[in-house]
């Protein structure tokens, strides 16, 4: 076997590591994780290294959590990675529903929690209530986000306790803006 067949690709760092293959290339791209470029131009990853990356950054305690309540996994996909490249420090946990939202709020106290407001077991205002109404996360930061902007909806979740609201798509710069706004160091 060569030296090539030993090394990891980006999807199997990140298959390791419960990360993005993403990520793993803004980690090297930052040069927290040293690479070799095969002649095609492709990053590849010796597993020694991928465990000093472990050893000395991804264990440490995460600073924030965010929680993402979304039905839609690529778009919950597609958030997390968003947001393990701007904001390397958090940890990123996803519900799929508005049943599971509520006890992993309620587990981990989050420092924000992304709220789909159309979900087909229980919608994103009455959970969006529910946080509200309990003590541990009524001031809970939650920034609701739908494809559907009609202003009633918008109104309407903002009356039910929500902070801001994103229209879904969500540009990375609009996330950005929006998490930082809550972060308070």
């Amino acid at each position: 076997m060569n030296k090539l067949e030993k090394l990891l690709t980006p999807a199997q760092v990140g298959k390791l590591l419960s990360v993005s293959p993403i990520t793993v290339r803004f980690w090297a791209k930052e040069g927290r994780l040293k690479f070799t470029t095969t002649p095609g131009g492709h990053r590849r990853f010796e597993l020694s290294e991928v465990e000093n990356l472990v050893g000395s950054k991804l264990v440490a305690k995460k600073d924030k959590t965010i929680i993402i309540v979304e039905d839609d996994k690529q778009h919950a996909d597609l958030l997390v990675e968003f947001i393990e490249v701007l904001y390397p420090k958090f940890e990123v946990k996803v519900a799929y529903s508005g049943f599971e939202a509520g006890s992993m709020i309620e587990k981990i106290k989050p420092s924000i929690i992304f709220l789909d407001l159309v979900m087909p077991d229980i919608d994103g205002f009455a959970v969006c209530k529910h946080i509200r109404s309990n003590e541990a996360s009524k001031n809970t930061p939650i920034i609701a986000m739908s494809g559907l902007s009609q202003q009633e909806n918008i109104e309407k979740v903002i009356a039910s306790g929500a902070n801001t609201f994103l229209m879904k798509p969500i540009r990375l710069s609009v996330l950005k803006q929006a998490v930082d706004s809550f972060i308070v160091d």
